[in-house]
């Protein structure tokens, strides 16, 4: 279950960078400032409880 969950998390976060990088091309950064604020808390998050 932690296999499957991890991964879900995994590709949810991909699919916000991916969207931010794209909106990021346009001028808009928000999205690209928030997915990767959530991604290196969650990666803080994550890594410090194994």
């Amino acid at each position: 279950m932690k296999f499957l969950s991890a991964t879900f998390a995994y590709l949810v976060i991909a699919l916000i960078l991916g969207a931010g990088i794209l909106m990021a091309v346009h001028g808009h950064l928000w999205l690209l400032a928030i997915g990767g604020l959530v991604y290196v808390l969650l990666f803080a998050a994550i890594g410090c409880k194994s």
